[in-house]
C-alpha cells in the first residue's frame, strides 16, 4: 500500500516537473481602432458574368476516363490497383452530344 501511494506521488510530481508547452505571444491590439473605413459589404447590384450560349448543335468525341480518386492507396510502394477500365488496352470512345434548348 505505501509503495503504491510513494509510487503514486511520484509520478504526480514527475508530471507537476514536466515544462509547460511553448504558445506564441498573441499580437497585441492597438490602442485606437481605424474607424476611417466600414466593415465590407456585399453588394446586392453585382450580376454574374454573361455567357453567349452557342446555338449550334455540337457533337464530339471523346475518352470518358473519371479519375475521383487514387485507388492504390494502402498497396506497397510501387504496386498499383488497374479496375477493368484501367486494364483495356484501347479505351472506348463515347459521343457527347450538345443541343442548345430555348
Amino acid at each position: 500500500m505505501i509503495r503504491a501511494a510513494l509510487l503514486l506521488l511520484t509520478g504526480l510530481l514527475t508530471l507537476a516537473a514536466a515544462p509547460e508547452p511553448m504558445l506564441p505571444i498573441p499580437p497585441i491590439p492597438p490602442t485606437h481602432p481605424p474607424t476611417d473605413t466600414a466593415a465590407p459589404v456585399p453588394d446586392d447590384d453585382m450580376r454574374a458574368p454573361v455567357t453567349v450560349a452557342d446555338a449550334t448543335t455540337q457533337v464530339k468525341l471523346q475518352l470518358y476516363r473519371v479519375h475521383r480518386y487514387d485507388g492504390s492507396r494502402g498497396f506497397l510502394p510501387g504496386s498499383r490497383y488497374e479496375s477493368t477500365e484501367d486494364r483495356r488496352p484501347i479505351q472506348t470512345p463515347g459521343l457527347s452530344v450538345s443541343v442548345p434548348l430555348r
